[in-house]
């Protein structure tokens, strides 16, 4: 069976991440979903997913295949389609594009679009009313962005999608290389479930001093080095920073030096380095995060629509022996799926 661990009971909360764009991640949601057909799935989306053609290169595109059963959130369009075959359960308070969002139930097998809410706030209220009216597991179409899902605390695991699309396989190597050294900061355990509340929800710069969380008044540090530098000659010592914000380079290569503290962030994918740089940074910094950057497994689409052809036997062979101690499932390999 494709990912057993999917089973668990203490899993919930799915989304799929992609690397690139057409990193397969459609195919990859109904490979979930057939291979675990016993389950009632609730399924949505941090944006659209499953519609019959590429917005960018005009190819057809896999829809979303859904058992009778399973739980959606769609738009009146896309539910209109389908007429008797789904029944609606529920109109959201949410838009997508403009369009009202709406949550149905599939009572024959269907091929859909689906949607989801543009806020995380929404989207995890949405993933949550999707289980209050049934779904034993939620699994969620995501991305890697801060107005993802995917980046916050609701959900209990993430399965990355790598693309031919990326690049070539060195590109592909090294891209997965920094998300997995990401993967590998450590949740910082020195904190009250009250406190780390408060410092995900003020979303603020703050500093920990004389063992108390002080609030400062900046949301980010890019552009801000003058005032944080400020702030540590008016508090020398600190023991830690919080930064809910993005860490570049940029930052780095101006206050690195200064922040002597234990740095923690809201999630790993702050860290925005490179990953030669990143390397240097977690073995110099030993930074911690609030939200673990939760990949439980990894899933690869050996072919790229718009980019140059890659050999699919290759680019698996390749990544397979870069990374031995990982099982990586080619989605489009027929035994794999």
């Amino acid at each position: 069976m494709l990912m057993p661990w999917i089973a668990d009971d203490c899993r919930k909360k799915l989304a799929i991440v992609g690397i690139c764009k057409n990193a397969g991640k459609t195919t990859l949601l109904n490979a979930i979903m057939q291979h675990h057909n016993t389950i009632k799935w609730g399924v949505m989306s941090t944006g659209r997913d499953g519609e019959q053609e590429d917005v960018l290169y005009k190819t057809p595109k896999p829809q979303v295949h859904l058992n009778m059963g399973s739980i959606f959130c769609a738009d009146a369009i896309t539910l209109d389609e389908h007429g008797s075959a789904v029944s609606i359960l529920r109109k959201t308070f949410w838009q997508s594009g403009g369009k009202d969002l709406w949550l149905a139930r599939a009572e024959h097998d269907i091929y859909t679009e689906i949607g989801g809410p543009q806020s995380v706030s929404a989207q995890v209220a949405c993933a949550n009313l999707i289980s209050r009216l049934g779904a034993e597991k939620v699994l969620i179409d995501g991305s890697l962005d801060r107005k993802s899902i995917a980046l916050s605390d609701s959900l209990d695991a993430l399965i990355l999608a790598v693309g031919a699309g990326y690049g070539d396989a060195s590109a592909i190597r090294e891209e997965l290389t920094r998300l997995l050294n990401l993967a590998s900061v450590p949740c910082y355990q020195e904190i009250s479930p009250a406190v780390r509340r408060n410092l995900l929800e003020t979303e603020m710069v703050q500093l920990r001093c004389k063992y108390k969380w002080h609030r400062t008044e900046l949301s980010s540090l890019i552009g801000a080095e003058k005032a944080v530098l400020k702030l540590l000659d008016d508090n020398p010592n600190p023991e830690a920073m919080y930064i809910p914000g993005a860490y570049t380079t940029q930052i780095h290569s101006r206050l690195g030096t200064a922040l002597k503290c234990r740095l923690i962030f809201r999630h790993p994918e702050c860290i925005k380095l490179g990953s030669k740089e990143l390397v240097e940074f977690l073995k110099a910094q030993h930074p911690h995060c609030l939200i673990p950057f939760n990949i439980q497994a990894i899933t690869l689409n050996s072919t790229a629509i718009g980019a140059p052809p890659q050999d699919a036997d290759t680019l698996r062979h390749s990544l397979r022996s870069s990374f031995p101690a990982l099982e990586i499932i080619d989605i489009m390999e027929q035994s794999s799926l």
